[in-house]
């Protein structure tokens, strides 16, 4: 009989802890100079919590202190926007670490100094709503891992304003990178999603004022590129580079004023533009294809006003028009073909020169397919044609 006590007992505890385990728990932070809460630092929230949610902190208030979710799922830290910022206590440290975790929801908290925030091998994270500023390192930086962003801020960090290597980076609206020292939006082997806003304020993503490159592909990563988008008055080189058979698929959106070269499709890479993408005002040339790499301009895309050549097509590169695009108006050729490159002309562009300079114009070897009569001045004659084979 006593046996059976003791098994009875032994299952009405259990039963009281499932509610606690499967539920999980709410808590309010109010950090110093915050409105009080059960908690005066996001820490000490934390250690109170279940590894395994569904838990939530609410947060106000200037937190000084480093935030680790380590190992955690199911996870969500808020604040009303504006009402909640994150430094680190020591100014190496980083604001925020998320490392091995899953389904952990960051909105509304700023976070600002240390080292910016890192995450680690981790899935499902999002954060929205917030501002990432003054990292003497990258603002934010992602490894093998599946990350959302969206209405936030991203700038004055003195590296990269954000960098990722491997699994899945969205930019997903209202998202700002701007006036970091080094590259905007950086991908490395992994997978990038610019989801650019419909047209109405707000909803773009800007890639602006950064250091030396807008948007960097490279080491075998993609990128979809969609929507308003606009790469923007970067300094550097280039304002979209895609790198080491990397590729990029861009539709609508502008690439506009940076310093140097539009975009640089380069070192067997594959980059296609459609629907209403402009590459205007660039201050090293509107579009450079080469070393082994190939690019598609689908139709309606405009590259214009840019400081040097329309497109370059060089080092055995090939690019294919599919008709309907527009090349005017930059002040050095319309169209170079260099190298034994090859250019499709599978229906008529619109490519005007500026004075003194040609629409085409084909050099060393070079091939060209399609019918090259509307576009005059040009120096691509007979021995540039392919001959039909009968």
């Amino acid at each position: 009989m006593q046996v059976l006590r003791l098994k009875v007992l032994s299952c009405l505890l259990l039963f009281l802890l499932v509610p606690v385990i499967s539920f999980g728990a709410d808590t309010t932070v109010g950090c110093p100079g915050g409105t009080p809460g059960a908690f005066t630092t996001i820490s000490a929230a934390l250690a109170s919590l279940p590894l395994v949610g569904p838990n939530s902190i609410f947060v106000s208030g200037n937190c000084t202190e480093t935030i680790v979710i380590s190992s955690r799922t199911a996870l969500s830290i808020n604040a009303t926007p504006g009402t909640a910022t994150v430094t680190p206590a020591n100014p190496n440290g980083r604001t925020l670490l998320i490392l091995d975790s899953n389904t952990i929801s960051i909105d509304g908290v700023n976070f600002t100094g240390g080292r910016g925030i890192f995450i680690n091998d981790s899935n499902d994270v999002q954060l929205g709503d917030m501002t990432v500023s003054g990292s003497s390192f990258q603002g934010i930086n992602t490894n093998n891992s599946v990350v959302d962003i969206f209405n936030a801020t991203i700038q004055n960090n003195v590296r990269s304003g954000i960098a990722s290597e491997g699994g899945n980076l969205s930019l997903d609206g209202g998202v700002t990178v701007t006036n970091n020292g080094r590259i905007g939006v950086a991908m490395f082997t992994g997978h990038l999603s610019l989801n650019g806003g419909d047209g109405t304020p707000g909803t773009e993503n800007v890639i602006s004022h950064n250091g030396t490159t807008g948007v960097e592909l490279a080491n075998s990563a993609e990128a979809d590129i969609s929507g308003d988008n606009r790469i923007i008055s970067n300094s550097g080189t280039f304002g979209l580079v895609v790198l080491h058979t990397s590729t990029a698929m861009m539709s609508d959106g502008i690439i506009n004023s940076n310093t140097g070269i539009g975009v640089h499709c380069g070192e067997s890479s594959h980059c296609e533009f459609s629907g209403t993408t402009n590459i205007n005002s660039n201050g090293g040339g509107g579009v450079e294809i080469t070393d082994h790499s190939d690019a598609y301009l689908d139709g309606g895309i405009i590259i214009s006003g840019n400081t040097g050549v329309g497109v370059l097509v060089d080092l055995s590169s090939v690019l294919n028009s599919l008709g309907g695009n527009t090349i005017n108006n930059n002040t050095g050729d319309g169209v170079v073909l260099n190298t034994l490159s090859v250019i499709k002309f599978a229906a008529n562009d619109t490519i005007t020169a500026t004075p003194g300079n040609l629409a085409l114009n084909c050099n060393n070897g070079s091939l060209v397919t399609g019918d090259v009569t509307p576009y005059k001045p040009r120096r691509c004659g007979p021995a540039f044609q392919t001959v039909p084979i009968h």
